[in-house]
């Protein structure tokens, strides 16, 4: 299903107190004509909407959209009438096409052939008539491609456009949708109120899509309007972009099922595409790499979440983690806030320090040898049962022992790895250095403000937010293809 919030958007642009237009522009298979009509969809029912298409047929679409013979000006050509009065829609530009058509001054820019009046006014006389019979309703004309039109009658398309804007958009209050096939044509950008192009490209082997609305007259769109989109289905689906935003109260206590001993779960159903197994559970041992494919803020944000919603469910089913990342500190400022106070116990963080906290370790910060001996792991956990979680990071671990940590890492993980798993978060200068000791892998790239998540199997996934009734972030993985 497309994201009813992205598509809100473009439905508020429409309804504005004066008309719009809508330049959607993208290479061939970029989705635009699905675009049009994923969004004709949404308001035909409460907008009417006059769908001009210049393909030859409607009928290989009416099985995503069902709806096409209500909108298609090819389905109800027949019924409408030529008309030659107009009373509630703005004619002047119109009239003066027509004047230069019977005076032969508008020839075609590229063959140089003259228009033939009887064929080309019935199909835009229909345009101004279906905007009559349906004035002050917020019409919606949708054109696609305004190039095929404009060839069609041996027209440019910037005329075209001029004489549409001009009456049916500024004067007669109507939206206009106008279909690009080329990737920009200036002129038409530069006049309408709004432009948006679709694109796509090959992303580590995968085929990503992404949207941007470059202009938005009347409306604000933000640092980064880009969204991530797939045409799955056959149909426009959006992917809005992750809002990170933790609860500021108390949650209620959780009910702590069967505790398993040899399958640790990683905190979300949604991660068991991840896993190539039925559950969102790894074997005890198991060694997890998160690669963070790039650095930003949204990346932090998007790897803390899935790190405090499994440190979320460990702790509420009494089980420990030892946390060595560098985002720690902001873990556990934001576990007090919503997690009874005697689940705090299970969660020990380590820090170069020297002050006295019972759920601190102490690092020295010369060798992780020295600051992760078994009997210290062992005194942290004891109130903990297992399988513990030990998360490491390796921005903290370079920043606190040197670039040259990974083989006691490695040492020290054998070790702890019998009472649970290990999570690594790593960035690209030390991931293929650890990859080989993993047992999954999960990427995380951002791509325009947007997060992608995999694993080693076929499939790709966009990171979205839901928020559960309490008001807790949680993830939820939509596949793209």
């Amino acid at each position: 299903m497309s994201d009813n919030k992205v598509f809100g958007l473009f439905s508020e642009f429409f309804n504005q107190k004066y008309g719009k237009s809508l330049v959607v522009k993208g290479k061939p298979g970029s989705g635009k004509t699905t675009f049009a009509l994923e969004f004709t969809g949404m308001v035909y029912k409460e907008n009417p909407v006059h769908y001009l298409s210049s393909r030859f047929s409607d009928d290989p679409l009416k099985e995503v959209f069902s709806f096409i013979d209500e909108v298609s000006y090819r389905s109800n050509k027949d019924s409408i009438e030529f008309r030659e009065d107009f009373s509630k829609v703005t004619t002047d530009s119109l009239k003066k096409l027509e004047l230069m058509i019977e005076e032969k001054r508008v020839k075609s820019s590229s063959s140089g052939l003259i228009f033939n009046i009887q064929e080309v006014i019935p199909e835009i006389n229909a345009i101004y008539s279906f905007v009559e019979e349906n004035a002050g309703t917020n019409p919606i004309i949708i054109l696609d491609s305004i190039e095929a039109l404009a060839q069609k009658y041996g027209i440019d398309e910037g005329i075209l456009f001029s004489v549409l804007q001009n009456d049916l958009v500024e004067h007669s209050g109507v939206g206009l949708v106008v279909i690009l096939e080329n990737t920009g044509n200036a002129q038409l950008e530069y006049y309408a109120d709004g432009v948006m192009s679709l694109d796509y490209k090959i992303m580590n082997d995968y085929l990503v899509r992404t949207m941007r609305i470059e202009k938005f007259r009347g409306l604000p769109i933000g640092s980064n309007p880009t969204f991530l989109y797939s045409l799955k289905g056959g149909r426009f689906n959006v992917f809005p972009q992750p809002e990170f935003e933790y609860p500021k109260k108390m949650l209620k206590k959780q009910e702590v099922k069967q505790i398993k001993q040899y399958e640790v779960p990683l905190g979300n159903q949604e991660f068991t595409p991840l896993t190539g197994g039925t559950a969102d559970e790894v074997p005890l041992g198991t060694v997890v790499i998160l690669h963070r494919k790039n650095i930003s803020e949204i990346m932090d944000n998007a790897v803390n979440l899935f790190k405090n919603n499994l440190i979320k469910k460990t702790i509420s089913e009494g089980r420990g983690v030892i946390d060595v990342t560098s985002s720690s500190y902001e873990t556990s400022r934001m576990l007090v806030s919503v997690v009874e106070s005697n689940l705090l116990k299970h969660y020990i963080t380590a820090e170069r320090t020297k002050r006295s906290n019972p759920y601190v370790i102490n690092l020295e910060g010369k060798s992780m040898f020295a600051d992760f001996p078994n009997e210290v792991i062992d005194f942290f956990m004891s109130s903990s049962v297992r399988p513990n979680i030990y998360l490491f990071s390796t921005d903290f671990l370079s920043f606190t022992y040197g670039p040259n940590f990974i083989g006691e890492l490695i040492n020290i993980i054998n070790e702890i790895r019998i009472t649970g798993i290990v999570v690594i978060v790593a960035d690209n200068e030390y991931y293929e250095k650890l990859s080989h000791y993993s047992g999954l892998t999960i990427h995380f790239s951002e791509v325009s403000g947007s997060i992608l998540v995999s694993s080693g199997t076929n499939k790709i996934f966009v990171m979205n937010i839901e928020k559960d009734k309490e008001g807790w972030p949680t993830i939820k993985l939509t596949e793209i293809n």
